[in-house]
């Protein structure tokens, strides 16, 4: 039973980690440090070309206004530039500057770097052993705190698409709550 425990704390240890992980503002190759939410909204505008202000905040679970705080100190900061589109003086876009796509990139190293190590632990596993693992996972975002129509939440486990953009066989789920794509 003890070594059960063990695993249990370990699992909950590991969990807060990467909670702070997140929260670190970090420097991904350009003159200035990012939070997640600054690099989210970076990553969004470069998966999402010509998405509308008002839709990034959708995907990215912010309020308008929050979109444009970040957009603002991102403009700043040389990453990011505002544009209109001819007949539509209304709407904002976003398109990233050299130093936003170097951000992204040096983001999609440091992750890089990060999934290296579990994914080359994980091949060395046997089938039974990642099923076990994955039921695990899918058992905590079963019974993880957030709102009865959480679509992560009740699609735990399941392994349709619920994305047309699911190219790579790969599924892309979206909260309905908070409309972060995972």
């Amino acid at each position: 039973m003890y070594k059960k425990e063990k695993l249990i704390k370990k699992l909950y240890q590991t969990l807060n980690i990467m909670s702070c992980e997140a929260k670190i503002a970090r420097n991904y190759g350009t003159d200035h440090k990012l939070t997640y939410s600054d690099i989210s909204l970076l990553k969004c505008i470069q998966n999402n070309e010509n998405t509308k202000a008002s839709e990034l905040s959708q995907y990215l679970g912010m309020t308008n206004g929050a979109v444009a705080q970040f957009a603002k100190k991102l403009e700043a900061k040389g990453y990011l530039e505002p544009y209109r589109i001819d007949g539509n003086k209304k709407e904002v876009y976003y398109k990233l500057t050299d130093s936003g796509e170097a951000a992204c990139r040096g983001c999609d190293e440091h992750y890089k770097k990060l999934m290296k190590g579990i994914e080359d632990y994980i091949s060395q596993l046997d089938e039974d052993t990642v099923k076990k693992i994955g039921g695990l996972f899918d058992l905590i975002a079963v019974n993880a705190a957030v709102e009865q129509h959480c679509s992560i939440k009740h699609t735990a486990g399941k392994d349709e698409p619920q994305s047309d953009n699911d190219s790579q066989g790969e599924v892309i789920r979206r909260c309905e709550k908070c409309q972060r794509i995972y």
